[in-house]
Formats: structure tokens, C-alpha cells, sequence
């Protein structure tokens, strides 16, 4: 099986281990079925170029998965000033992960859910949630696609994961990119977006979820519940950095 690679100076190598050839290609649109590598030190903005560049026939693959809307959507955006990374501060790089998730129902059968996540880490290890930020703000940001694949079991109506194993995997390209375009497409433009990040921040000050979800987290510790601990951060990580930090 052949590997797509992407270099961090924005080449595409066909990469055949067997035979340790590689071979440089210009066009990622025969290669959605190939696993993906990405170079050290690659940013989102080198990888998403590559995106843009094949924008028309990824707006038809991904049509389902982009609903009503498209990359063209995000154009102008995309085209906007990026943002320099500030070291020790705000988000230092976005990862990718495969994770696979055996769901038990109430019923007698369950099941799997195997899907990649997309994160934005800080330097403390907190998350940030690009569902809720500027393209253009992402485009200096590294790019790293892990290879571990987190393995769980999630119970119904019971709070929190419980991680039982972790191995390797790899991701293929036409899951990489249709996992980020669906997270940036969720609210169809960049201007559905910020409407749908000024309502859930109205809503933040009229629950109090954050406080809620801070005495379940620490009752969860208390309880040596490390893994709902773990998920209840990871929650508040996303709510923190996503909603209310500007």
C-alpha cells in the first residue's frame, strides 16, 4: 500500500515502502484512498492549501458531509492575516487521532463508533475548539496526525469514557480531510459561525455550566475517577478556550 506524504515546504510525495521509492506527485484527488503521513514542522495552512487547490472536486466528494455548505465559503477567510504563535501562550498546535469507541446501549447491542478527533492544544495541554475559529488564524499553527489510536468504552448514561487500550493505526486521506471539513463547516460560514459562538456564550452566563462542570470534575478526583476527571477537563478545555478566552 502506497502512502501519500506531505512535506512541510508544500510537495506531495507518493511514498512506497516495499520498495523505498518516492515519487513526486501534483494532485491529491487520485489519492483520497491512500494512508497519510505528515512531515515534522508542517503547518495547517501548508496542508490546507493543498484543500483549496483541489476546492471544486473536494466540494463534490464531500458534498454529503458539507451539508448546504462548501470550501468556497471560506475562501475569503482563508485569504486573510494569519496569526503568529505565541510560545507558552494559546494554542501551539493542532492534532489529529484516530479513536475508536465501543458505545454499549441500554438494549442488548452495541456499537462502534471509529472516527477521528481534531484538536487545538495549548502548552498546559489544554484544548481549544476550532470549530469555533478563523481559518485564517490556524494557518501557522504546526499540524501533527498521530498514528495512536485511543481505544474506549462508553457506557449510556454514565458520564465519561473509560480508555481499555491503545495501539497504532493509520488515517486515510479521505478521512483527514473530511473530518476538518466538517468541523469548519458545521455552521456553513465564517458568519454562521460567530452567530453560533455569540449564542452559546449567552447561554454560558445563563447556566453557569462552567461552574457546574468544575464541582463534577473535582468530585470526580475525589472519587479517584481519573477518567471522567480527564473528559470533564477536556469538556471545559473546549468551553474555556472556545467560548469565553478571547
Amino acid at each position: 500500500m502506497k502512502t501519500i506524504l506531505f512535506k512541510k515546504n508544500g510537495d506531495l510525495r507518493l511514498v512506497d515502502k516495499l520498495a523505498e521509492v518516492e515519487e513526486k506527485i501534483d494532485t491529491i484527488r487520485y489519492y483520497l484512498d491512500c494512508p497519510v503521513l505528515l512531515e515534522e514542522g508542517i503547518t495547517f495552512g501548508t496542508f490546507f492549501n493543498h484543500i483549496f487547490r483541489e476546492k471544486d472536486f473536494l466540494n463534490v466528494v464531500y458534498k454529503e458531509t458539507m451539508g448546504e455548505s462548501s470550501i468556497d465559503n471560506f475562501l475569503l477567510e482563508w485569504m486573510g492575516k494569519s496569526i503568529a504563535i505565541k510560545e507558552g501562550k494559546g494554542i501551539q498546535y493542532i492534532k489529529s487521532y484516530k479513536v475508536f469507541d465501543f458505545i454499549e446501549t441500554m438494549g442488548e447491542k452495541g456499537f462502534v463508533d471509529i472516527r477521528l478527533d481534531f484538536d487545538g492544544i495549548g502548552s498546559d495541554d489544554q484544548l481549544y475548539n476550532l470549530e469555533f475559529m478563523a481559518l485564517n488564524e490556524l494557518k501557522d499553527i504546526p499540524f501533527i496526525l498521530s498514528p495512536n489510536m485511543s481505544m474506549y468504552r462508553t457506557i449510556a448514561n454514565i458520564k465519561g469514557e473509560e480508555l481499555f487500550f491503545n495501539g497504532v493505526s493509520f488515517t486515510l486521506l479521505f478521512e483527514l480531510i473530511g473530518t476538518i471539513l466538517y468541523i469548519i463547516t458545521i455552521h456553513k460560514t465564517p458568519e454562521g459561525r460567530k452567530s453560533a459562538k455569540e449564542k452559546f456564550i449567552k447561554i454560558l452566563g445563563n447556566t453557569n455550566l462552567v461552574e457546574l462542570l468544575e464541582i463534577q470534575k473535582e468530585e470526580a478526583v475525589e472519587d479517584q475517577n481519573y477518567e471522567e476527571a480527564a473528559q470533564l477537563k477536556k469538556i471545559l478545555d473546549r468551553l474555556k478556550n472556545g467560548f469565553i478566552n478571547e
